[in-house]
């Protein structure tokens, strides 16, 4: 009788070490989980070639790793979906497939792109000094006026004294570009979706209306384009941190 206890603490503690074992197995298991996700293994892809099946292999990253990676990348599991799909960019050897890689053209009205206290007007550029290919949608722009783009005051009783006209080039803005000729996002998506984008020395702009009443700095830049259709009035591009 002496000995039965002895058995069944030991089948006990190895009941419990199996349980153990088995529970550390379990967690090791989907520590080491696996998610596949398309990775290019072409020597190149770019951008307007149509996706193919060989363009891609599958690379696969321990769950516990991932970081955001499933919320940004295009899973294996989904490559039904990619190929024919249109590549947006140039793609390497070796690179992940993102989801911001599949995305075309943006093809909203230009009324869906401004606030309720905004209008939209454009102005037409001057194209030697421009270059469209250089600027997006969403980018900001300022105006500079060169003082002697300006009409000379009439001379007589009541004109202004010369001496009080500005003596340096005036700067509108800063505005944000709503669309350049009918582009409405970046170029290189707008290419490699087949679209024609036509002239874009046109930009739309959108310009503070509060209260049903015209900005003064916008006010200012129809005064401008009125007094001199534009001619000479070069675009200046802000950084991307004036954005924020």
């Amino acid at each position: 009788m002496k000995g039965i206890p002895g058995l069944v603490i030991a089948a006990v503690l190895a009941l419990t070490g199996g349980i153990c074992n088995w529970l550390y197995l379990a967690n090791q298991a989907d520590r080491y989980e696996r998610l596949a996700f398309m990775i290019v293994q072409a020597e190149q892809i770019r951008a307007g070639d149509r996706f193919k099946e060989e363009h891609f292999t599958k690379v696969e990253i321990p769950r516990n790793n991932l970081g955001n990676l499933e919320a940004i990348a295009v899973k294996w599991s989904d490559r039904v979906t990619v190929y024919s799909q249109v590549a947006t960019r140039d793609l390497v050897r070796d690179q992940l497939l993102l989801r911001e890689d599949l995305k075309t053209p943006a093809q909203q009205n230009i009324n869906e792109l401004i606030g309720s206290d905004e209008l939209a007007i454009s102005v037409t550029i001057d194209p030697r000094t421009f270059n469209p290919q250089l600027v997006n949608p969403g980018d900001l722009v300022s105006f500079r006026v060169p003082r002697n783009s300006l009409p000379t005051p009439a001379t007589g009783v009541g004109a202004a004294d010369p001496t009080e006209q500005a003596l340096t080039d005036e700067i509108i803005g800063p505005f944000r570009i709503l669309a350049l000729g009918n582009r409405k996002g970046r170029s290189e998506v707008a290419k490699a979706a087949g679209q024609s984008v036509g002239s874009e020395t046109t930009i739309t702009i959108a310009v503070d209306y509060p209260n049903r009443k015209m900005d003064r700095k916008a006010q200012r830049l129809l005064d401008i384009s009125n007094l001199t259709g534009f001619k000479g009035v070069q675009p200046l591009l802000h950084p991307m941190s004036d954005k924020r």
